[in-house]
């Protein structure tokens, strides 16, 4: 317990808020529980007005629900001057206000709470004090000051450094938490940075770039709370695994209504996916899909080759070729997807048949038998207008015709995005016509030799959705991407061109949060810039901002140097970062000589016997041979030991973003299969550890690691 003089009567102001939070919290619950016990009846009006109530009640309620995070977490002190009195705010994660309105927490998003993050000795931000309390549920057990006034510069940019060490020396859980009570200045800056246009947030590995992202969410829905709650925000996650890891972040700060997706979930599709290989994937993140998927929709739009004939009782009509470019050229000038223009050609067809059906009828009932059989086509006849609603009628028997639907198919199909990739996979024609000039013969050779029956790729995820934008909904309850006020995506290194047009059409006006670091990209088509990423997205691509963190709060000092000797970062354009701590323990490089499997269970064994308590996080390749169940049951005996300590076996692309206390990088060189983006997929394995770091090598690698700068 700390021993501060005012710990006493902080600890009686801050019970008092909570205090005031559970009056709230059931106020609301018994409101709600009244409402329950209502007449059911009533007005449609009325029961719409009721069901408004209770779901307002019910967010209040979720609002106040934190669990066992801290209400309060800090106070600033302002200066006597001619701006203020000499005001105190207590900062946290929602406001509280006590029985007479007057605020007893500020949240810690209001304008008011800024200067708690941003002001410094140098520039004190008109503060004079600033408080950073430490709670166990309830309790305050520690208070930490910072003077500001009159203070002189100590070289220490850090915002309340024995509250943010002590956050940053927690022992990992497998879930991320919220910054709110130690953000920092960099961090506050972009958190609050406007809402229109594009940001983009390089920070390289441990520089809190997830945290800030998310943050921004809960910071924007708070300061356009009218605009955003209409509009909606979306936060997309690289992979499930990390939307599990994230997802319990915004509701810690009060925040419940943010969708989380992915970039596969983005897209409805039915089809079961398989992963796509280096070739493939690299072709189809390519820009000119683009060009190849709108060629591949106009090929479907063509004239019949040769006429198909309909009977009609004893008369035979024909779709003949001039007709059928004729309905073409029709349903090209009208405004309209795809699939809303098939009704073009369908009416007109069928239009026409009719007429020529009444034509014909009109004529041959004038001629006798042999005259019918020996006679030419019918000559042109002019309608007279009682025959508009016999056209009208006859058009209507057409259109149910199985010939006529299935010749409407072949001049205009009804299709589905994944209908037109399949066909245009499956037939080297089609893909011949729609990649000529567009793609080379061995590109074109990639996209049809990988294809599958029945399946698609991942990597088509991007081609699904821009098939849609041209060919509309299939049917009625088909719809178009929905599109949000703003939209945050993390880990948007790796977003290909595809992927960012996804994103583009899905905003309202192009507000959007990238996060990433270009030094972690590791898919085969990674582009390492973030203006071809923001181009497809940006309404201009002037209308881009660009941030870069600079501190890594994650990764201590020893673990740093070894990935440094892997990139340079201003090398590539980027600002280093600087780690802010150092744990005086070296990363370990063991030498495999035998069953790689036997040699990843000793080094848990040893990590777990070193760590205590924590997370430790085993990075396997994509592609390893390594017996994940064996490893956790050899494993298991320690575990009951070491209680505290939890051991999480994961696939390269399912440990991207995440962090643990200990990792345990597996076969170093083999993380991914593409060449140019090995050392970044190294890079950013080594760099998901806060405490320690053990990296196991077999014979065959020790050349490349040797090429790396990597010590043996």
């Amino acid at each position: 317990m700390d021993n501060h003089p005012e710990l006493e009567s902080e600890g009686r102001y801050i019970k008092a808020a909570y205090e005031q939070v559970r009056k709230l919290r059931g106020s609301l619950s018994s409101n709600l529980q009244e409402m329950y016990y209502q007449e059911k009846g009533g007005t449609h009006q009325a029961r719409a007005e009721r069901d408004i109530v209770v779901n307002s009640t019910l967010e209040r309620l979720n609002h106040l629900d934190f669990g066992e995070l801290a209400l309060c977490f800090g106070r600033i002190d302002h200066e006597v001057g001619p701006m203020s009195n000499g005001d105190r705010f207590y900062l946290g994660r929602i406001a509280v206000a006590d029985d007479l309105m007057e605020p007893l927490v500020v949240d810690w998003r209001a304008p008011v709470a800024e200067p708690f993050y941003r002001a410094t000795a140098l520039n004190p931000m008109g503060l004079t004090l600033r408080r950073h309390f430490q709670l166990d549920g309830e309790n305050l057990v520690s208070i930490e000051d910072e003077p500001l006034a009159g203070g002189s510069d100590t070289g220490n940019d850090l915002v309340g450094p024995g509250a943010l060490y002590s956050a940053i020396d927690k022992a990992r859980s497998g879930q991320m938490g919220d910054i709110v009570a130690t953000i920092q200045g960099e961090q506050d800056r972009i958190i609050r940075s406007p809402l229109s246009g594009v940001l983009v947030v390089q920070g390289g590995p441990g520089t809190g770039k997830t945290a800030v992202a998310l943050h921004r969410a809960a910071y924007l829905l708070y300061t356009h709370r009218s605009r955003l709650d209409s509009q909606r925000v979306l936060v997309i996650a690289p992979n499930p695994v990390f939307l599990k890891y994230i997802e319990r972040v915004l509701p810690s700060l009060g925040e419940s209504g943010v969708e989380l997706t992915t970039i596969a979930r983005m897209v409805e599709v039915k089809r079961e996916l398989r992963i796509a290989g280096e070739e493939e994937a690299t072709v189809k993140a390519d820009r000119r899909m683009v060009r190849l998927i709108e060629k591949a929709v106009l090929d479907r739009q063509r004239p019949l080759g040769s006429p198909i004939e309909i009977n009609i009782g004893s008369v035979s009509v024909f779709i003949t070729k001039e007709l059928s470019a004729t309905a073409v050229r029709r349903a090209k000038r009208r405004p309209g997807t795809h699939n809303e223009r098939v009704r073009i050609v369908e009416t007109f067809l069928a239009k026409e048949l009719a007429t020529d059906y009444i034509k014909k009828s009109e004529y041959y009932s004038s001629l006798d038998i042999d005259e019918k059989e020996e006679s030419a086509p019918a000559p042109p006849l002019e309608l007279d207008e009682e025959d508009v609603d016999q056209v009208a009628e006859i058009a209507g028997e057409i259109r149910s015709d199985p010939v006529f639907i299935k010749a409407v198919g072949r001049i205009w199909p009804r299709l589905a995005p994944e209908d037109l990739l399949d066909d245009l996979y499956s037939h080297t024609a089609l893909t011949k016509l729609a990649a000529r000039d567009i793609l080379s013969g061995d590109e074109i050779s990639i996209l049809n030799r990988t294809y599958i029956h029945g399946y698609l790729s991942d990597a088509d995820l991007p081609l699904l959705d821009e098939a849609l934008v041209y060919l509309g909904p299939y049917h009625k309850r088909q719809t178009l991407p929905a599109r949000y006020g703003h939209i945050v995506v993390d880990e948007a290194q790796e977003l290909s061109y595809m992927q960012s047009r996804m994103i583009g059409r899905r905003t309202l006006s192009s507000s959007v949060t990238l996060v990433g670091d270009l030094a972690q990209s590791t898919a085969p088509y990674s582009v390492g810039s973030w203006a071809e990423i923001v181009e497809p997205i940006a309404i201009s691509i002037r209308e881009w901002r660009y941030e870069q963190l600079s501190i890594n709060y994650r990764t201590p000092s020893e673990i740093l140097e070894v990935a440094n000797r892997l990139y340079d970062p201003e090398a590539m354009g980027l600002m280093p970062t600087r780690a802010i701590r150092s744990t005086g323990v070296d990363p370990v490089i063991i030498n495999c000589d035998r069953d790689v499997t036997q040699c990843v269970i000793d080094a848990i064994v040893v990590m777990v016997e070193e760590l205590k308590i924590g997370l430790i996080g085993v990075v396997i390749p994509n592609h390893s041979e390594c017996d994940e169940s064996i490893i956790y049951r050899s494993v298991e005996n320690v575990l009951h030991e070491f209680v505290d300590v939890k051991v999480d076996v994961r696939r390269f692309d399912q440990s991207k973003g995440l962090e643990f206390d200990g990792v345990i990088v597996v076969n170093p060189s083999r993380l991914v299969t593409s060449n140019r983006t090995k050392k970044a997929a190294f890079f950013t394995a080594v760099t998901r550890a806060t405490k320690r770091l053990s990296i196991i090598v077999e014979s065959d690698e020790v050349q490349t690691l040797d090429s790396w700068g990597i010590d043996q």
